[in-house]
């Protein structure tokens, strides 16, 4: 198949990173994101620089995320961990235990993780990225790709080719025509959204108190709302992150005004009265996100998921669409680094195509 032009179907980290790539090797696309905003699960507050969405990655065995940090110059820095460790016990008792460790060097990028989808972006051409545009279905025409959107669609549709970066319960909610076959769509939806069903918390302070008090702002909770709690300080200032510990069906149940109150209020009784007025606080419910969470993300896995590594779509779609989503990466599904690793084997691909 001859490769003329490539629609990439979402703006996070895998999107970003094939249109960066595409780029420079002079092919041309067109990315199209749903939201109204780029970045997919990928999400800091404005203010603060401060990680609604993924915050680390682990330079000894995600090669690839430190290659691009390094490549785009971006500052990094370890996560703190100095100091003890709360322990919430189920009668809301905490206390101190030594130092954690999570077994591997724990990265974040300065100023949060949403500058990585900053400098990935300046350097596309403007005109080659499209917001509001969430996909509905594809069609095969004249062996070309017709893509077509809900609400106002961009002016060209026809594409040679369509990578789909997104989660891959999304893409069996696509329409194509010709349709994918029952066991296609069984594959695809079999493969749980990484962190999809969470809701994460944080908090902004004018000084990490917690550290004059010897805490490293690591916490693990039976009571909650939050079962798990980190120091997310910066060079812009103090913040602590957590993971909630309600499901998605019981967050729903709640305001999210109320959510954060009950956040407030744990860490009030975790770090003292200290903790009660933060400068900022701000909670996301990636389960309530339609364009990262079905209803079959609503209660978490667990765990990782992976696409059968000998999975691949029928003809015609075998030749004219590829998955580089995370979930669809053969290591690392869900990771920062399992985009750019189903990015990398999309790019290989090309290799045996001829690039006009």
């Amino acid at each position: 198949m001859s490769v003329t032009r490539i629609a990439i179907i979402g703006g996070g980290l895998a999107g970003l990173y094939a249109a960066n790539r595409l780029h420079d090797l002079g092919i041309e696309f067109d990315l199209f994101e749903a939201r109204n905003r780029l970045g997919g699960r990928i999400h800091s507050i404005p203010s603060g620089g401060v990680d609604l969405g993924p915050s680390w990655f682990w330079p000894d065995f995600q090669p690839m995320m430190q290659g691009l940090v390094s490549e785009l110059g971006l500052p990094v820095f370890e996560q703190y961990s100095s100091g003890a460790t709360l322990i919430e016990d189920h009668a809301g008792v905490a206390v101190r235990r030594p130092e954690y460790f999570s077994g591997n060097t724990s990265m974040r990028i300065e100023g949060g993780t949403g500058r990585l989808v900053q400098a990935l972006t300046a350097s596309l051409p403007p005109a080659r990225v499209h917001l509001n545009t969430p996909l509905t279905s594809v069609a095969v025409q004249d062996e070309q790709v017709c893509l077509c959107f809900s609400g106002k669609p961009p002016l060209a549709q026809r594409y040679s080719a369509v990578w789909m970066a997104m989660p891959l319960r999304l893409v069996a909610q696509i329409q194509f025509n010709p349709a994918l076959s029952p066991n296609e769509l069984e594959a695809l939806v079999a493969v749980p959204t990484w962190m999809a069903a969470h809701a994460k918390y944080v908090a902004r302070y004018a000084t990490p108190f917690w550290r004059d008090a010897g805490l490293s702002g690591d916490a693990f909770s039976r009571v909650g709302p939050l079962v798990e709690l980190h120091d997310a300080c910066n060079g812009e200032g103090a913040a602590l992150f957590g993971f909630l510990g309600l499901n998605a069906i019981q967050r729903a149940s709640l305001p999210a005004s109320d959510l954060k109150m009950l956040c407030r209020a744990q860490l009030v009784r975790l770090l003292g009265d200290q903790a009660a007025d933060p400068v900022e606080d701000a909670l996301y419910d990636w389960a309530s996100d339609p364009f990262t969470a079905t209803d079959k993300d609503k209660l978490s896995s667990g765990s990782h998921s992976y696409l059968d590594p000998g999975f691949g779509l029928a003809l015609p779609w075998g030749q004219l669409v590829r998955l580089v989503g995370s979930e669809a990466a053969a290591e690392q599904g869900g990771y920062m680094e399992g985009a750019l690793r189903a990015v990398n084997a999309a790019l290989s691909a090309l290799d045996n195509q001829t690039i006009q």
